[in-house]
């Protein structure tokens, strides 16, 4: 908690350089490298499926002058009411989109991180981190975000959480109380953009209780009287702050209602059989980052605890927890970390400079000057700038290393833009009603709304019903067929999924049903109800065996390959129950229709070396002539 002992902020900025600290060309080149590393964890393309019913949403509401109240995209659950916390966030992207492009968003994305590195590096350097430890805690920061940097409401709480934390510290620290009037104000816009505002007013709640006991503890330590009478009504200050903080969150055109979010998606995720992604629970396979951050954080709080920060400290340890039971609160953790660990951290960086026992248990005594400024004054090379550089340059490809990864870039992300096969919906007039992956629900809906309304989107609050429905139906195909029966599906528009799926199908001419195990869309489109008119790397879109689409099943029907179960077609080539030559030659024509199909080339390799054997091994020739080679990988 609060070193009643430890010096203000005036107190700790030395007098005169020595040599040992970092000079003025050292601090250049250090805030150089921190900016580098956090423009890389950032300059990342727009990846979230949902960017674009957010357009969509944002040019409704600039074109009707209102936030929705019920859902207008889906034909699957019209009507629905529909809490949007996220309006604002919406007008501003639909407007930067059309203005500016996406672009230019994801620049905006990297400014805003950019920005949040020097609150971070400020708040670190005045605990007394002039090099290594800033370095240290700014890399681990940026690097644990990176996968969750998007252009999408969520940024705004991982900017929002970190700047009022900010602002509490400095009205404390400086003893600037106003700044504590800008916390609600903050709160109230952030309520606009994402519900994660409602962290606030609960991070606030507990700093100030911790700042209570932790002024009535420091009024009872001997020598610590004139600073507790400072800073004992803080707490009341922080308290007062909290309260208007929860005011604000509710100052949305839903109203308190935001406090119901947090509820509301628990209780539709825990009737889901199968978990959000989003919503799981992270693994130490997929984050590693993660759980050793969160393990060395603990080891550190638990060590160095009459160091902690009762305001900082508290709002770690929430977002920690937050983040062990929802991956997607990931980004929180580490953008308090810097904030949380800033002083246990200069802690340890004072005992392991001093070697003083007392020290490694967070002693009250006043703490030498930091490791950076421990080197002697003849000293040339300094330890600490070198090790600040060292973390910052490593940690750039880090990036690209530790799960999970970050790809660079601007605009939209590849495979976020299926642009070729929504523009063969259009041009084929397909899909009047048409089925969609949840993936596709929110591109579908900024390219085909409203003329045609989707199936599914991104918003899991608005179908819970139809969520249901979808798992219920999912295990049997007669359900399934019964399931688009009702909500006479026309078309479906598909992605490709690399794990098996199980399903019970009708067994025929009399014998007992089949327990199979192949594709989501084998298994669930079969050829016999549904034709391949279409796939690309993206998606496939398969069109209903009906007379409304007669002329373009005979024109553009795969009847042989099917890109996402062709793992069940080459066991089927290689037990010489399946013809090569139907397959490759389809995969020619999808190659001479689409060039750059990586997919198309990766299968017509893996079919054409499997023929290539079947051949060798027959002894004669493959009717059709197969020769040659393509270079590929079959896709996963």
């Amino acid at each position: 908690m609060i070193d009643p002992h430890r010096p203000s902020a005036k107190e700790t900025v030395p007098a005169s350089p020595r040599a040992g600290q970092p000079t003025r060309g050292d601090r250049v080149l250090l805030l150089l490298l921190m900016a580098i590393l956090a423009i890389a964890s950032s300059m990342s393309p727009i990846r979230n499926y949902d960017y674009w019913w957010h357009l969509k949403t944002g040019a409704l509401i600039v074109e009707k002058g209102e936030v929705p109240r019920a859902d207008p995209f889906s034909f699957t659950a019209a009507g629905v009411p529909w809490v949007d916390h996220e309006w604002l966030f919406q007008v501003a992207a639909h407007l930067g989109h059309r203005a500016l492009g996406p672009a230019a968003l994801v620049l905006v994305k990297v400014i805003c991180v950019l920005l949040l590195s020097l609150l971070m590096a400020d708040h670190t350097r005045r605990e007394g981190h002039h090099g290594a430890g800033t370095a240290i805690l700014m890399a681990v920061a940026l690097v644990g975000a990176s996968f969750r940097i998007d252009v999408r409401p969520e940024l705004f709480s991982l900017l929002g959480l970190p700047i009022v934390v900010w602002l509490a510290l400095r009205a404390r620290d400086r003893g600037r109380h106003r700044l504590l009037l800008l916390v609600p104000a903050v709160v109230g816009l952030w309520s606009n953009l994402h519900p994660g505002a409602i962290l606030a007013p609960a991070v606030l709640a507990l700093g100030s209780a911790a700042t209570f006991l932790d002024e009535r503890f420091a009024a009872r330590s001997p020598g610590a009287v004139n600073v507790a009478a400072g800073r004992a009504r803080f707490a009341p200050r922080l308290a007062l702050t909290a309260a208007a903080a929860a005011l604000a969150a509710a100052a949305n055109p839903c109203g308190f209602r935001i406090y119901e979010v947090p509820v509301h998606l628990s209780r539709l995720l825990a009737a889901l059989p199968s978990p959000n992604l989003e919503w799981a629970r992270p693994s130490p396979f997929d984050f590693p980052l993660f759980f050793a951050a969160a393990a060395a954080s603990a080891i550190i709080l638990i060590v160095f605890r009459r160091s902690l920060d009762p305001i900082a400290t508290p709002a770690l340890v929430l977002t920690g927890c937050l983040a062990a039971a929802h991956l997607r609160n990931i980004g929180l953790f580490f953008f308090l970390l810097p904030f949380g660990l800033a002083r246990p951290a200069r802690a340890l960086s004072v005992g392991l400079a001093s070697g003083v026992p007392g020290r490694w248990l967070g002693s009250p005594r006043r703490p030498a000057e930091s490791p950076e400024a421990a080197s002697p004054s003849r000293a040339r090379v300094r330890p600490g700038f070198v090790a600040a550089a060292v973390v910052l340059v490593a940690a750039v490809p880090l990036l690209a290393v530790l799960p999970p990864s970050v790809v660079w870039g601007i605009g939209i992300a590849p495979d976020n833009e299926p642009e070729r096969a929504a523009d063969f919906l259009a041009r084929e007039e397909v899909g009047r009603r048409l089925y969609n992956d949840v993936r596709f629900g929110g591109y579908l809906i900024w390219r085909r709304f409203p003329e045609h309304p989707v199936f599914i989107d991104g918003r899991n609050e608005v179908y819970p019903r139809l969520l249901g429905d979808i798992f219920a139906s999912l295990g049997d195909s007669r359900a399934w067929q019964a399931f688009l029966g009702r909500h006479d599906i026309d078309a479906a528009f598909v992605r490709y999924s690399a794990a098996l799926e199980s399903v019970v199908r009708k067994g025929t001419d009399g014998l007992p049903d089949v327990f199979l195990q192949r594709s989501f869309s084998a298994n669930h489109f079969p050829r016999e109800d549904w034709a391949l008119v279409y796939w690309d790397d993206d998606a496939m879109i398969f069109a209903r065996r009906s007379r409304e689409y007669e002329g373009v099943i005979a024109r553009l029907e795969y009847r042989a390959i099917h890109p996402e179960d062709w793992r069940y077609q080459l066991a089927g080539v290689a037990a010489g129950q399946l013809q090569a030559g139907p397959i490759l030659e389809e995969l020619r024509r999808k190659l001479r229709d689409d060039p750059e199909c990586a997919r198309a080339r990766a299968l017509l390799a893996t079919f054409r070396r499997l023929a290539d054997a079947v051949e060798n091994s027959a002894g004669a020739s493959y009717p059709g002539g197969v020769t040659g080679s393509v270079t590929g990988r079959p896709p996963s």
